[in-house]
């Protein structure tokens, strides 16, 4: 079957135009797709948060969240705690319980008995805290510093080591005066705990 050149004209271009709307398709694709989206925090400001001028001395409450036996501690060595209630000053809250803070191990010492007494060494666990992360995002910088010696008791007495259990409650203080994060609230400060341990005084 012979096909006229007027026929063969028609053809060629419906096929132009068909692979036009082709190509306009697969550009108009490639041109909406965009790159791939980067990631970004999508974690939203805690309502009420505001800026506050904590003083310094004011005290709080943590936990040990381990234990620590100056047999294994090392100097140096980062401790961690855990906020044990709210903290509260002036209706405003500056960290919560559980939120972490962290200290040092300034000296762990095994307890030594030495040779009939020569090179005797009690033992020492020196614990700092010095740092809260609180639940709106500050630092709070914090003092606190305990020994807790062992010494033998007798000549040729028993020479154990000091250890600090899991859950041990203390009491720093704020270091200095400071800026931190805060939320307004209509709670009030729990008092201290009586078995909570103070820092060593001087």
């Amino acid at each position: 079957m012979r096909v006229s050149g007027t026929v063969r004209f028609v053809i060629a271009c419906i096929m132009c135009l068909f692979g036009s709307a082709l190509c306009t398709a697969n550009a108009f694709a490639q041109s909406t797709a965009g790159p791939e989206p980067s990631i970004i925090n999508l974690a939203t400001p805690i309502p009420g948060v505001v800026t506050v001028n904590l003083p310094r001395d004011i005290p709080l409450v943590v936990e040990t969240a381990e234990s620590i036996n100056s047999y294994s501690a090392a100097t140096g060595e980062r401790v961690k705690y855990r906020v044990l209630q709210d903290f509260i000053v002036g209706g405003y809250l500056i960290a919560k319980a559980g939120d972490e803070a962290e200290g040092m191990v300034q000296e762990g010492q095994q307890g030594k008995a030495g040779f009939y007494g020569i090179g005797y060494k009690a033992a020492n666990l020196r614990v700092s805290v010095d740092k809260i992360f609180t639940f709106c995002g500050s630092t709070l910088q914090v003092d606190f510093d305990r020994s807790e010696y062992r010494r033998r008791q007798g000549f040729m007495g028993s020479n154990k080591d000091v250890g600090v259990a899991k859950g041990q409650q203390y009491v720093p203080t704020v270091d200095h005066p400071q800026q931190v994060c805060a939320v307004k609230t209509d709670e009030k400060a729990l008092p201290i705990p009586k078995d909570a341990l103070h820092a060593d005084k001087g």
